[in-house]
């Protein structure tokens, strides 16, 4: 376990943590692809999840990096769906685009050439928290997007708020 964890503090930490994936940092990718994790986010990992992570294609144009446990999590709710076609294309697809990382001894975690590209990262990220999950945008395409979100999430926040 975790530096003085025991069994049941590590999944009570992972249970709690994997919640707060908050704020929005921007960082620069350097030239071998290589991205500072923010303390804030770091903390939350468990040591399994700092270990590995795992990176995928979002639905937007941009990048999930979600810790092992997340990602378990969700590959079990996809298992558990009834065995179809459309299940098959499904996992193919998520496989075509996921990869594993790791965090380095610096808290960075290096993503392949080929996923900074579908997305257009050049130099310039805005790692955004998504409570269970990390998003990372290119920060020009993230910081275009601002007005639409705002719009698009007004009716939500209006009752949650």
């Amino acid at each position: 376990m975790g530096v003085g964890w025991s069994e049941s503090e590590c999944q009570q930490r992972r249970e709690i943590c994997s919640l707060r994936f908050i704020g929005t940092h921007l960082q620069t990718v350097d030239p071998k692809g290589r991205i500072v994790l923010p303390a804030r986010f770091k903390r939350l990992l468990t040591p399994t999840d700092q270990d590995t992570l795992v990176l995928t294609g979002g639905r937007e144009n941009c990048l999930l990096l979600y810790p092992l446990g997340e990602w378990t999590r969700l590959a079990e709710i996809l298992d558990g769906l009834p065995k179809s076609e459309a299940k098959r294309d499904a996992i193919r697809t998520i496989s075509d685009n996921t990869t594993e990382l790791e965090l380095d001894a610096n808290g960075r975690v290096t993503v392949p050439r080929e996923f900074l590209d579908k997305i257009g990262i050049e130099r310039e990220v805005a790692l955004v928290g998504q409570l269970r999950y990390i998003e990372i945008w290119a920060r020009a395409s993230y910081e275009q997007g601002s007005e639409k979100r705002v719009q698009a999430s007004r009716d939500i926040l209006n009752e949650i708020l």
